[in-house]
């Protein structure tokens, strides 16, 4: 599907800053990023309302799978399918690092993926290269010396690297890429560096009242 007269709606709630816009013949019609503090979603449909009723229908939905926040991922892709259901358009998933703002043509990406480890990945030309690799610190500053040349992009500051650029998925970006590809058949599903951590209730002690 080429970009001519096709209008694109994407977002993504990866990280603490989100990002909605909505792109029609390759130009950003709607676009706007706001907070997404450990994926919170209020604010997000705030933007999503404002961007429906400015935009219209969209043709096509492109939403970032991640990796990130585990609530902000599971937020995005249920507003996604749920748009996909009601509106009957295509949806496309997208991994959120293929967004990110850079000028060069190739840049790791590498973020806090808890647990003492940090992931990196290499991006070219917008595609993922290889697989993503989970790293302790020792080990990704080894990584990062052998590829010296290359941007490195985070979304949050990382002590160990002070000179990486601090940045965030970027919604336009995620539209142009979803003209590249083709639509889901079927539901999206996160993209999960580890399994999920969730955390439990405290226990109290305290059985349930029962009336």
């Amino acid at each position: 599907m080429g970009a001519d007269g096709v209008k694109v709606l994407a977002f993504d709630c990866s990280t603490a800053r989100g990002s909605l816009a909505v792109v029609e013949d390759g130009v950003a019609i709607f676009a706007e990023t706001f907070d997404c503090p450990r994926g919170r979603g209020g604010a997000f449909f705030e933007v999503l309302d404002r961007a429906i009723k400015t935009a219209g229908r969209p043709a096509r939905i492109a939403v970032g799978i991640g990796p990130g926040s585990y609530n902000g991922l599971r937020t995005a892709i249920a507003a996604a399918e749920g748009l996909r259901l009601a509106m009957e358009t295509e949806i496309v998933g997208i991994a959120s690092v293929c967004a990110l703002p850079c000028d060069a043509s190739e840049y790791a990406a590498v973020n806090d993926a808890r647990g003492a480890v940090f992931y990196y990945v290499k991006i070219r030309d917008r595609e993922i290269v290889g697989d993503f690799e989970l790293l302790p610190a020792g080990d990704l500053a080894a990584r990062l010396d052998a590829q010296p040349e290359h941007p490195i992009l985070v979304s949050a500051p990382i002590p160990a690297l002070p000179h990486a650029a601090v940045v965030f998925p970027d919604a336009v970006l995620l539209a142009r890429l979803a003209l590249r590809k083709n639509p889901s058949s079927g539901p999206l599903a996160p993209l999960y560096l580890k399994p999920a951590h969730i955390t439990q209730p405290k226990r109290t002690g305290l059985l349930p009242r029962v009336r």
